[in-house]
């Protein structure tokens, strides 16, 4: 072991003894050689336990000794030249980082020193250079001077020579202005002889044409009174003549009266031959089996059996027998074998055809019999499957319903209507029919603003103004607004001692869905945001619907606004309004919301009425399951009794705000009297003698051979369309003004022609300035009554807008563009006509 010379004192029990070796040091790294090797115990568990208390007191020994060990006596400590150099290292480290600093602040100081020498020599050359440029500036400014000084002598002499040519140029300027007069003074001289000269010429020519003008006025005098000769002859010359032309027409018109009537004699006589000849005898009682004998009867005839003489015989309790005899034809008057012309023909006719029998009589379950007895045929049918109590079970089912016309009675009678029910109840179909009543209420002119706060698709058509609940507010504030506008003016009109306004000319029709949407959101609203939506738009903070819709009701109606509301519940406790206030509205309560309306409306035994006629159809709807039945209301007119009735179909009242269902079935069968009066038009008097002489030739042949031999008329002749077109002419007026001169009254245009004239266009323009009104335009124009089924009036309507548009006038209703058949062609809307 290495020993130490210099031990130093320690006042630290602690210090570990290994650090510091002494002459103690040999004896204590035993211990630790024992404890090192105390720990080999560790890696073995010896299974004797004898054995393993043994290794346990070697482990427990070891920890003691590595304990003494560790620790040393603590009164000395050996000298440790290693730290004693770590000190000395760390002292001369720090004294040398001080020196270091030193030299630092002494070289930045220097360097600042630097910095501060170059920027004076930075200032004093600045300095220098501003200096030598003042003193350059300060030479030129005296150069200026010298410059201004030398100009300003310059133009003191320019000056003085001015002046003098100034006065040169002014004398010869006097001196032009004195020859300038004098020429004046000549001109002037000359100028009063020329004048002299023209007064003098013109007297003269004066002269010259009122002599002139004397000579023309009297040959005109003479030119006049020539013509005036020669119009009075004209004139009387044409009245001759056409007094002959009148005379003899009106002498034609006579013969062809006398010929058409006594053609119509001839005619309906052999017609009334020929239809008692070819039509069949029926049972002349009353009873069920006769009847169904009729039935039969007819079905025979349409197969071509004349039946005649027929008697019914009941032969047992489901069954009868009809026995006839058959009308014989003669065989060269049976056009394409249409009738049986023997009682054989007659059997095997009916052998063909007596299955159908089972479908004429109702309940006939087995096949008919048919024999032949005594020149007849009898025939046995069986009605064992016919219902006798069936029309006792219809009367049961037939409810007394109004006159049809009570729709549009119940519309016209209030202003304001209220459409109370469920969905899929036919609220859809029952608003395009009030819509279209109230349109035609206010002679089509009116303006539909709409509504929708579920934003429905059904509705879109309409073009709704006001889409959600938010906007549909908006728009009930819009319309008690404008009913306060008008009320403002009516009011200035008054004080002003004017006319009070009627306002026809801006009707507005307000129709908002699905109200209760509306109300439950901002009648009472709840949820904060609302509120504050509400405040932001200055709204009403509570009962803002029912403020609006109350200002509508009281007041709109006479000042040309009308509202139409649809909902589920439109009752006063739903509203939040006075019953009074809701008695300004007509309702119409369908599906479940009737039974609300009878509770409503309806007391003491008429609520009892009511409420059995409700059951009764109710319960002729689940029986039948006819839909016919199913749409129905109940009608609700202020202080009035409320009654049941039938909803109108769909398209019954057709506006210009719906579409409109155009069917093959639901055109209307046009009458041939504008045919026949554009063919009258077109007729000439040869033709016509022409057409006569054909049928005299036809009343000879139907006198001679017709009478003797018993022949029918021939059906193909064109006697009766000839005959048919002189009739028309009858009702013509030969002896007034022709169509064509000016002031004569030109019958209706027929809408159906295609094109549109210059004249049509003319007539159109001014019926509309003089009447303001599309109906009243088309029933004038061209004959065509208001009709929403009608092709003649559609087409008549899209004349007339197009005209309008085209012409650049403002049109009734809807804008161009608007209407479902506006953008349609011709052939698109006349369609199979």
């Amino acid at each position: 072991m290495t020993s130490y010379s210099r031990i130093i004192p320690t006042d630290n029990p602690f210090r570990p003894l290994a650090a510091r070796p002494t002459h103690q040091v040999k004896p204590r790294l035993w211990l630790l050689v024992l404890a090192t090797c105390s720990t080999l115990t560790f890696g073995y568990r010896p299974p004797q336990p004898l054995l393993a208390t043994l290794f346990w007191a070697i482990r427990v020994g070891g920890a003691a000794c590595a304990i003494v060990a560790l620790y040393r006596d603590p009164e000395v400590e050996i000298y440790d030249p290693i730290a004693e150099a770590t000190a000395l290292h760390q002292f001369q480290m720090s004294r040398l980082q001080e020196s270091h600093q030193l030299a630092l602040q002494q070289k930045q100081w220097e360097i600042q020193q630097f910095y501060d020498a170059h920027t004076q020599q930075q200032v004093q050359a600045t300095i220098d250079h501003y200096a030598a440029l003042f003193q350059r500036r300060e030479l030129e400014l005296l150069n200026l001077r010298q410059a201004l000084a030398d100009a300003q002598i310059q133009a003191e002499t320019e000056k003085q020579y001015l002046t003098q040519s100034w006065q040169r140029q002014w004398d010869n300027l006097e001196i032009q202005v004195a020859e300038l007069e004098a020429s004046k003074n000549q001109l002037r001289a000359e100028r009063d002889l020329i004048h002299e000269w023209a007064e003098q010429q013109s007297l003269e020519l004066e002269a010259d044409r009122q002599e002139q003008q004397e000579q023309i006025n009297l040959r005109a005098a003479k030119l006049e009174a020539s013509l005036e000769e020669q119009r009075q002859a004209m004139i009387a010359e044409f009245e001759r003549q056409f007094d002959a032309m009148a005379a003899l027409n009106q002498k034609r018109i006579d013969d062809y009266r006398k010929l058409i009537a006594d053609l119509e004699d001839t005619i309906e006589s052999q017609r009334l031959y020929i239809y008692e000849l070819h039509q069949p005898e029926y049972c002349k009682g009353a009873s069920p089996e006769e009847l169904l004998a009729d039935c039969v009867i007819t079905y025979l005839f349409e197969h071509g059996i004349i039946v005649k003489s027929p008697q019914v015989v009941p032969y047992n309790k489901h069954k009868f027998r009809l026995t006839f005899a058959v009308l014989p034809i003669a065989p060269g008057r049976n056009k394409d074998n249409k009738y049986a012309e023997s009682l054989i023909d007659a059997y095997k006719r009916l052998e063909r055809v007596k299955e159908g029998i089972k479908g004429v009589v109702r309940g006939c379950k087995s096949m008919p019999e048919l024999e032949i007895k005594h020149r007849q045929l009898q025939l046995t049918i069986d009605t064992s499957g016919v219902d006798w109590e069936a029309e006792t079970r219809r009367q049961k089912d037939v409810i007394a319903e109004p006159p049809v016309e009570h729709f549009e009675q119940f519309i016209e009678s209030c202003y304001h209507i209220g459409l109370f029910g469920p969905t899929r109840m036919g609220k859809t179909v029952t608003i395009n029919n009030i819509l279209g009543v109230m349109q035609d209420r206010m002679s089509g002119n009116a303006q539909l603003i709409v509504g929708d706060a579920k934003l429905s698709t059904a509705l879109k058509v309409l073009k709704p103004r006001y889409l959600g609940a938010k906007e549909c507010l908006k728009g009930l504030r819009d319309a008690a607004n404008e009913v306060q506008r008008r009320i403002d003016l009516r009011d200035s009109d008054y004080r002003t001692d004017r006319p009070l306004r009627d306002f026809s000319h801006d009707q507005r029709i307000y129709f908002f869905d699905e109200i209760n949407e509306v109300i439950s959101l901002f009648n009472q609203p709840i949820d904060p945001d609302l509120i504050e939506w509400l405040k932001d738009n200055d709204f009403p903070s509570r009962f803002a619907v029912s403020t609006y819709l109350s200002r509508l009701w009281r007041m709109g109606a006479e000042l040309g606004v009308l509202t139409l509301i649809a909902g589920q519940n439109l009752m006063a406790n739903q509203l939040k309004i006075n019953v009074v206030d809701l008695e300004n509205l007509g309702l119409i309560f369908m599906g479940g919301a009737i039974s609300v309306g009878i509770n409503y409306r309806c007391k003491g035994t008429e609520k009892t009425e009511m409420e059995g006629e409700y059951r009764l159809r109710r319960e002729r709807y689940f029986r039948t399951k006819n839909k016919q039945y199913k749409y129905y209301g109940l009608f609700a007119l202020p202080n009035e009794q409320p009654y049941f009735a039938q909803m109108p179909a769909p398209d019954s009242y057709i506006s210009s705000y719906t579409i409109p269902l155009l069917d093959a079935t639901d055109l209307d069968n046009e009458d041939d009297s504008d045919y026949l009066e554009n063919e009258a038009s077109g007729f000439n008097f040869d033709e016509g003698a022409e057409s006569v002489q054909n049928t005299e030739t036809l009343g000879a042949d139907l006198g001679a051979g017709g009478a003797e031999s018993g022949a029918l008329p021939d059906r193909t002749s064109p006697a009766p369309d000839k005959v048919r077109r002189l009739e028309e002419m009858l009702h013509l007026d030969f002896t007034g003004s022709h169509p064509t001169e000016p002031g004569a009254g030109a019958a209706p245009e027929n809408p159906l022609a295609p094109g549109i004239s210059e004249n049509l266009v003319r007539q159109v323009l001014e019926e509309y300035d003089r009447l303001q009104s599309q109906s009243k335009v088309i029933s004038k124009v061209w004959g065509v009554p208001k009709s929403g089924t009608s092709t003649r009036y559609i087409v008549a309507k899209w004349k007339f807008r197009k005209i309008l548009y085209e012409n650049g006038r403002k049109l009734p209703g809807r804008s161009w563009g608007d209407d479902v058949n506006d953008l349609k062609t011709f052939d698109e809307l006349i369609g199979g006509e």
